[in-house]
């Protein structure tokens, strides 16, 4: 949605002359621009419309307002993402259907649950009688525009303005979740003629909770990743500034990186009597491996590229976005979200491109773009050289391979995306020798999160993202986070089930593990 913004410097004694348009709308709480980077200027992502004094796209990390300065933030268009769409799934049913009927009830009949992601917020509003969704929302975690992962939100959280205190980052970022839920709950509330929540149960990886409670993260960004709270217990949501709610739980943290979102995936999906590996890719690639009451985990710095930040023409799975790709005889196939001109690439067309330029021998399987007589004749014409001005800053060979018309993947990108599932597939060796298991010994692969929903199982064994002999028993179990936290919001059995899995699990720190290294660099190749 498109919000059109002037700048009054005269009333406004947040700006000065120095603010720049993206600190501007952070103070403002206007949300709409991607900053994948941070704010530090090397994404080009953060890009907004400046109309007057002057018409042109600026960058809003790097150009400062003016008086009366007019801009317009945000898509025209609605995105129509995946997300929003995302069928929530509790016990094997759908639920996410309204009722057709409200009435006023005791606030002891309605609770509420919460997927707090690094990328995308989702909230539910529950009858406790039935068991049954009532009314959800869905949207971009506005914290976006302090960076796409969670170590730029670190840093962020830990420059603290010490003359204004309420304008931190780590401030800002708290009024900007809690503001985001306040609205969500009180519009829910208000569609199903309730009043107020007795239960409110919150799901998010241990950054993501951290910033919802004001609690400074900043230990987690360096070692050893010890986090000041592991959650698992009762707050006072009034604290934080959380209106119409009684209590609050937030699910219980394994380990700085390995947090609620974990443990609320795998209470509500998870066997105890199969060998399950849990995979929760997104900007964090966290995992658990294990059955009954024994399990370790880990979490690896997968970054952003597989949800297409940081990737020259990547974006989110939104109108316009290639969200799969395929050969079909001597072509390259591809498929856009909204049936639309295709503008990017999207997480799951991204690893379809990767397994489509290595089945064609495209690319070999250090990952480099062939070129002249080694690039197969039948796909020499998507192989092209970037323009200096377009290219990615590399020391490799500035090539590019068309997947659609005006979208490509450049030689950078590529790079970018194997050190994402180089670490994925590093992390998944990691559990398996602590485990003492080996994949043939699994039962279940188990994908979890909106981006494991949407990818293609097949072209992820081809790039070698989790080992070929599992493709099989892989199954996507959807927001598996929000899905227990609603769980939890109903029934004690399933929190205290949560919490027994967190006392199960073993956390292992991959940066300190033996010869991790030499693992990551090898799964990085195909």
């Amino acid at each position: 949605m498109q919000q059109r913004i002037t700048i009054n410097l005269n009333i406004d004694s947040k700006t000065t002359d120095k603010t720049t348009i993206l600190e501007y709308c952070r103070s403002h709480g206007i949300a709409g621009i991607e900053t994948p980077c941070g704010g530090k200027g090397t994404c080009g992502k953060c890009k907004v419309t400046v109309t007057k004094p002057y018409y042109k796209d600026v960058l809003a990390c790097r150009t400062r307002i003016c008086d009366g300065m007019e801009i317009i933030v945000g898509r025209k268009e609605s995105t129509g993402t995946k997300e929003d769409s995302m069928v929530v799934l509790t016990n094997g049913e759908n639920v996410s259907e309204k009722f057709n009927e409200h009435v006023n009830r005791n606030v002891e009949d309605t609770l509420a649950a919460c997927d707090i992601g690094t990328t995308t917020v989702v909230c539910y509003l529950i009858d406790k009688e039935t068991g049954q969704i009532i009314s959800t929302r869905s949207g971009a975690n506005p914290q976006r525009s302090f960076g796409a992962d969670v170590l730029s939100r670190i840093d962020a959280a830990a420059r603290a303005d010490d003359n204004d205190k309420a304008n931190g980052g780590l401030q800002m970022m708290q009024t900007q979740i809690v503001s985001l839920l306040n609205g969500w709950i009180s519009e829910m509330l208000t569609e199903c003629g309730r009043t107020k929540v007795s239960r409110f149960s919150v799901a998010g990886n241990t950054v993501m909770c951290h910033l919802l409670m004001g609690i400074s993260p900043e230990k987690l960004g360096k070692a050893p990743f010890m986090p000041d709270e592991y959650f698992g217990r009762e707050f006072n949501p009034l604290d934080i500034g959380i209106e119409n709610c009684q209590t609050m739980i937030i699910f219980p943290a394994v380990s700085g990186f390995v947090g609620g979102d974990i443990t609320a995936g795998m209470m509500e999906t998870v066997n105890r009597n199969e060998l399950t590996l849990y995979l929760d890719i997104g900007t964090n690639g966290e995992m658990a491996l294990g059955k009954g009451d024994r399990y370790v985990c880990c979490a690896t710095a997968a970054g952003p590229a597989f949800e297409g930040a940081q990737i020259e023409l990547g974006m989110p799975a939104s109108k316009g976005a290639v969200d799969k790709v395929w050969l079909e005889g001597r072509r390259i196939k591809y498929s856009v979200i909204g049936n639309d001109r295709p503008v990017g690439l999207c997480g799951s067309g991204l690893i379809d491109a990767l397994a489509v330029l290595l089945k064609a021998g495209i690319i070999d399987e250090n990952g480099t773009i062939l070129s002249g007589q080694e690039l197969p004749i039948l796909f020499r014409s998507y192989v092209f050289e970037v323009e200096a001005e377009d290219a990615a800053q590399s020391t490799e060979t500035s090539l590019a391979v068309h997947i659609a018309p005006g979208v490509y993947i450049t030689q950078e990108d590529i790079r970018k995306l194997q050190l994402a599932k180089g670490a994925i597939a590093a992390g998944i060796e990691v559990l398996f020798k602590e485990y003492g298991c080996m994949p043939c010994n699994i039962d279940v692969l188990t994908f979890a999160g909106g981006f494991g929903n949407y990818i293609d199982k097949a072209s992820a064994a081809a790039i070698g993202l989790f080992p070929q002999e599992l493709l099989d028993k892989a199954k996507e179990v959807g927001n598996a986070a929000g899905n227990g936290a609603v769980s939890a919001a109903l029934s004690q059995e399933a929190w205290e089930r949560a919490l027994e899995i967190s006392g199960d699990m073993r956390y292992i720190e991959l940066a300190s593990y033996p010869h991790f290294d030499e693992m990551y660099v090898e799964h990085m190749n195909f």
